[in-house]
C-alpha cells in the first residue's frame, strides 16, 4: 500500500516525517496492510488512512505498529507527539512578493 503512493502535499513536514517512518517500518516488516491490521487491532482501512496521510494515527496505533514490526516505540512516539501538535495545520507557504500598485501618472495641466 505505502510503496509509491504520494502523500498529500499539504501535510506539515513533521506529520510527513512520522508517516514516512511508519511506512518504512511496515515495508521492512514485509507485512501487508491486512497483516498489520490483524496484529495491531486496528482495521486495514484505518491503516490505509494513517499510512496515506489522510488521518493521524492514535498514539496507541503507533505503539502497536512499532511492537509488531520491531521498531523503536520511543522515537516514534516523540515523532507522533510533534506531529499531533501540527496535525491539521497547513504548511507555511512562502509569501509572494507584494509589489506596490503602480499609480497612473496624470498629465499635468
Amino acid at each position: 500500500m505505502s510503496r509509491g503512493k504520494e502523500l498529500p502535499a499539504e501535510l506539515h513536514p513533521q506529520v510527513r516525517d512520522l508517516i514516512v517512518r511508519l511506512r518504512r517500518l511496515k515495508d521492512r516488516s514485509e507485512y501487508s496492510t491486512r497483516q498489520v491490521a490483524a496484529r495491531t487491532g486496528y482495521s486495514a482501512r484505518s491503516w490505509e488512512r494513517y499510512l496515506g496521510g489522510r488521518s493521524l494515527p492514535p498514539r496507541e496505533a503507533v505503539e502497536a505498529l512499532a511492537r509488531v514490526c520491531g521498531g523503536d516505540p520511543s522515537s516514534l512516539l516523540v515523532l507522533h507527539e510533534m506531529a499531533s501538535d501540527r496535525w491539521g495545520r497547513p504548511t507555511e507557504a512562502p509569501r509572494p512578493h507584494l509589489r506596490r500598485p503602480r499609480t497612473r501618472s496624470r498629465p499635468r495641466p
